[in-house]
């Protein structure tokens, strides 16, 4: 069956828009949007949910992001509406606080990134994206999509940063990615909640 269209999952600022435009100006692999299992950054679908779709067709792509860079980026920017109080919130606050449906922004890291594991798992035609490696390793991912996908394509860089407001041109991604400096406390409040297990099955590294 040929590979036509592609759904993405992965929390917010993991590079899910950047990696798009990747899959469609390298393989013109078409997007599933919001009507095909939902929001991009909800939690992986159930496989009853797959139950009557074809998905034969379908490339899944799930993207994942150091904790520490993207705890950093989701206190800057959190999209949360319900809530806008929480961009004021000092770092350490922020991270103890309760967002959504989960204790803090931590386990709510552990839980979505293992539900999108364990569904890459169980897809036949799926990759599991690390938001580093795509800009520092993209053209090996490329030869990795090839190989899923079954295709030979002409490799195409994208190196722009995008979110989804569109493209800025302003933003440098490897500062955005680089680890952050953080105190003591935040990295043992971290720690205290980040699962080992998920970060070594990632390949992450925690101090």
């Amino acid at each position: 069956m040929t590979i036509k269209y592609f759904k993405i999952f992965g929390e917010r600022h993991t590079g899910t828009n950047a990696v798009s435009v990747f899959l469609r100006e390298n393989f013109n692999l078409s997007l599933h949007g919001y009507d095909f299992l939902g929001w991009k950054h909800r939690l992986a679908p159930k496989s009853e949910e797959l139950d009557d779709l074809d998905i034969a067709d379908t490339l899944f792509v799930f993207c994942f992001r150091h904790p520490f860079s993207w705890l950093k980026s989701m206190h800057k920017e959190p999209y949360s509406n319900h809530y806008p109080k929480l961009k004021e919130l000092d770092f350490i606050d922020f991270i103890s606080a309760q967002i959504e449906d989960y204790r803090n922004v931590i386990t709510l890291w552990n839980e979505k990134n293992q539900s999108y594991l364990d569904m890459s798992k169980e897809i036949d035609k799926s990759i599991c994206i690390n938001v580093e490696d795509f800009f520092n390793k993209q053209e090996h991912i490329h030869n990795e999509l090839c190989e899923i996908i079954g295709t030979q394509k002409n490799f195409i860089r994208f190196d722009s940063y995008v979110n989804g407001r569109g493209l800025h041109t302003d933003q440098k991604i490897s500062e955005s990615l680089m680890t952050p400096s953080l105190n003591k406390e935040e990295i043992q409040l971290i720690n205290s909640f980040l699962s080992k297990e998920l970060l070594t099955s990632l390949n992450y590294e925690v101090w």
